[in-house]
């Protein structure tokens, strides 16, 4: 048995419970980030994943990755029925419907919680990065974080951010907040002008290098005014001297 399709046409609600008693390989080809993922089934039974080839032994990880093929609604997929090996790999024994099941119902990943104002939601244009040498990433937002991180290591904004992750600009601008509450992520600005200041408290005198001492031009200029007065005094008195 060999079936293909794409979930523009076929949820993946739908693709789960078609195959919910059959083994073989489900295949996502560049679906994700533009990666391949395959998903081993066993009578329905989730018992590995592999990332382009390399499998993810977390399973909140493989949360993270269905819940973004559930949320873009889009990606080629087949899926391959053959009888599995011995030395196949056995990360876990979930059902693989049930666990599509509780992505589809449950709340959009990151914005379960209470409400927040909308005054108080990031800009959907500002632009943020990761908080370099930040907290480890609690528990309830591991899922979050690796759907979201790869996007933001040159800086994403709410706007560029939601239709990569499959949210809406809204609930995008709250997964960005709660990350930024938690230190995760900062304004791109804010970051480069912490950057651009450290640089600058770091860099070294070179030798002989008074700069660290100069004064400010308006003093500096200041300085020769007395000498100049003392030469034109000179100048007249030499002047009078000589037409006396």
């Amino acid at each position: 048995m060999a079936l293909f399709g794409d979930l523009k046409h076929q949820t993946l609600a739908d693709l789960a419970k078609i195959l919910h008693i059959h083994t073989g390989i489900l295949i996502f080809h560049s679906s994700y980030q533009g990666k391949t993922v395959e998903l081993v089934l066993n009578r329905g039974q989730l018992r590995a994943t592999y990332l382009d080839g390399f499998p993810i032994g977390e399973l909140t990880r493989v949360r993270s990755i269905l819940h973004q093929l559930h949320a873009q609604g889009h990606g080629a997929f087949e899926f391959h029925r053959q009888a599995l090996l011995v030395g196949d790999a056995h990360l876990y024994d979930q059902p693989f419907a049930g666990l599509i099941h509780e992505i589809a119902e449950a709340a959009p990943l990151g914005t379960a919680g209470p409400m927040i104002p909308d005054d108080q939601l990031p800009h959907p244009e500002t632009r943020f990065v990761p908080v370099l040498h930040s907290l480890s990433v609690p528990d309830s937002l591991a899922s979050l974080w690796a759907v979201v991180q790869p996007h933001l290591a040159g800086g994403s904004s709410a706007a560029e951010l939601a239709p990569r992750i499959g949210l809406s600009p809204h609930d995008t601008q709250t997964v960005l907040y709660r990350l930024r509450a938690m230190d995760l992520i900062t304004p791109q600005r804010a970051a480069a002008a912490r950057h651009a200041t450290t640089q600058q408290a770091a860099l070294p005198h070179e030798p002989g290098d008074s700069s660290g001492d100069r004064m400010p031009l308006s003093s500096a200029s200041a300085t020769p005014r007395p000498l100049v007065q003392r030469l034109l005094g000179a100048l007249r008195r030499f002047t009078q001297g000589g037409t006396a």
